[in-house]
């Protein structure tokens, strides 16, 4: 289960399907799409309707405060690629700057939402100080147009927007004031102790899958059209937006290889305590409720 409808941000899982090693490990994977994202993809693992979800950190951590049985399994997109943009002539370049600006987000309990409050709180403003304009999915359209002064999203749509203005996007970003926003494979805690081999297969497919998908955009693009062939007529954009996600969402050796981490890598603990303080949930969870390496290590 993937959030909202095909796309090249989940290239990985495409490439293992495409290369067929989920076929090596005799898995039959297929996939489907939850409307409401990354919740959604939650409450599908919680019902136990799917066996594995691809999700955020952002949504885990709620998913554990509400009694969900999931935990993180394997770590996809290494770093926070979420941030806050606008246009150069709207000089914003610190949260400071935000101050009496309207953000265009796309809802109230996003993850850009999160990050977006965790970000002010950081920077001592408080969330009055700002205007929040919670716009679905229009959230470039509305800065485009003037609308808002800024917006919060992931890091393809400030690809998109560029592409449309026709020039680069000024960026405040998220990473620099929280790890929230990396995302994850998730499973249930009854997979876990009724399946650990398939688990353990789904995960090592998986992982041959990131790693390829990594060193091969072109071909890993290709595969994301395979499971959504009207993509072609924007190959470009999805081979550039793949190329910055790579490009940011993974930590390079002295030999320029990408670093894959284990979930436990993540401050957990700081993830939940940011997410506590901005009042976005009423209780925390034992860290060690959320993530497992038992998978990505063997």
């Amino acid at each position: 289960m993937i959030g909202f409808i095909p796309n090249v941000g989940y290239a990985p899982f495409y490439v293992a399907a495409t290369n067929g090693y989920y076929d090596e490990e005799g898995l039959d994977v297929s996939f489907q799409y939850a409307p409401e994202g990354d919740i959604g993809v939650v409450k599908q693992l919680g019902a136990n309707t799917v066996e594995f979800g691809y999700a955020g950190d952002h949504a885990v951590i709620i998913g554990r405060t509400q009694d969900v049985p999931i935990l993180s399994i394997q770590r996809i997109i290494q770093e926070n690629l979420f941030g806050i943009y606008s246009k150069e002539t709207f000089g914003t370049d610190e949260p400071y700057d935000l101050v009496g600006k309207k953000i265009a987000i796309s809802g109230p309990g996003s993850t850009p939402a999160t990050i977006t409050k965790i970000m002010l709180k950081k920077s001592a403003i408080n969330t009055t100080q700002v205007e929040f304009l919670y716009v679905g999915g229009a959230v470039i359209s509305t800065h485009l147009t003037g609308e808002s002064d800024v917006f919060a999203t992931y890091l393809p749509m400030k690809v998109v927007a560029e592409g449309i203005a026709g020039e680069q996007m000024n960026e405040i970003s998220g990473s620099e004031y929280t790890t929230i926003g990396r995302t994850y494979v998730i499973t249930t805690e009854r997979m876990i102790n009724e399946h650990p081999d398939i688990v353990r297969k789904f995960v090592r497919a998986t992982q041959k899958g990131l790693e390829y998908s990594v060193e091969h955009p072109e071909e890993a693009v290709d595969a994301f059209i395979k499971f959504n062939p009207d993509a072609i007529e924007k190959k470009q954009l999805h081979l550039s937006i793949w190329k910055a996600m790579v490009e940011r969402g993974f930590d390079k050796d002295t030999n320029g290889n990408p670093i894959f981490y284990l979930p436990s890598e993540d401050n957990w603990a700081e993830k939940q305590d940011q997410m506590f303080d901005i009042g976005i949930m009423d209780k925390k969870t034992p860290i060690e409720e959320m993530y497992t390496d038992e998978f990505i290590s063997n």
